[in-house]
């Protein structure tokens, strides 16, 4: 398989007044294309820190962090804003959609941030987006006139439609009921097979847990020494993984 994204010992420190925090303290971990994953700990554990060094929107302490072969702390403001918008996608758990603008629109604005497609050729991948998640008559609607799981599935169009290569999910189902939850996580995986897009998710939530391919344990900064890494040997000795 081909590897996709790797961190070598990756610290991150924050200030708190004068108290230094340790978010991550010394991470190792290597994910491949085509991965359906989860980062698994408890509130205050490291895992949207991590996501954030993976998704380029912060840098590390220490250690090193490769994105498709970038490796991200030699890139200047520009380059990553690059490599966010053409290689990464994000969903989020508050769904972050822009209240003023449409479905479509919504949807289609990575692509005007891209600059590359005709109007025509844009308009055949976000219609065709938005018809794979389902909204195909909620084209004109805005994001107050949706419910939680459309919303999620509009902020998932909006991530696939520069089609990138690592889709980067934080709590994405936190805001959504349990049935809903379901539908959100099954679409991103049928997403996943169907496209060989890698997911990477942070949760706590055991509906994401029981449905993705392999489970990152991490606590208090550190991968694998949790109580979660035990949880996983059991799904996989089950064959659930």
């Amino acid at each position: 398989m081909v590897e996709i994204i790797r961190l070598e010992q990756v610290t991150k420190q924050y200030a708190l007044g004068q108290v230094l925090v340790d978010a991550l303290r010394g991470v190792d971990l290597t994910l491949h294309s085509g991965e359906f994953s989860a980062l698994v700990g408890p509130s205050g554990s490291g895992k949207s820190t991590l996501l954030n060094m993976i998704g380029c929107v912060d840098l590390p302490t220490t250690g090193k962090v490769f994105v498709d072969g970038n490796e991200v702390s030699h890139q200047n403001d520009k380059q990553l804003t690059k490599l966010r918008l053409h290689k990464l996608g994000f969903i989020f758990q508050t769904f972050n959609l822009v209240n003023v603008l449409n479905v479509y629109q919504n949807v289609e604005m990575p692509l005007l941030l891209q600059g590359k497609l005709s109007k025509k050729q844009r308009q055949h991948r976000v219609e065709n987006l938005i018809h794979r998640v389902g909204l195909s008559a909620h084209l004109k609607h805005r994001p107050n006139e949706l419910s939680g799981g459309q919303r999620q599935r509009v902020s998932i169009a909006r991530a696939l439609v520069g089609k990138p290569k690592i889709v980067l999910a934080d709590e994405p189902t936190a805001n959504l009921d349990s049935v809903t939850g379901i539908e959100i996580v099954d679409l991103m995986k049928e997403i996943n097979q169907t496209d060989q897009t890698t997911f990477l998710f942070s949760t706590h939530d055991d509906r994401v847990v029981s449905r993705v391919d392999r489970v990152i344990p991490i606590e208090d900064g550190l991968i694998g020494a949790s109580r979660f890494a035990e949880a996983d040997r059991d799904r996989l000795n089950r064959g659930v993984a």
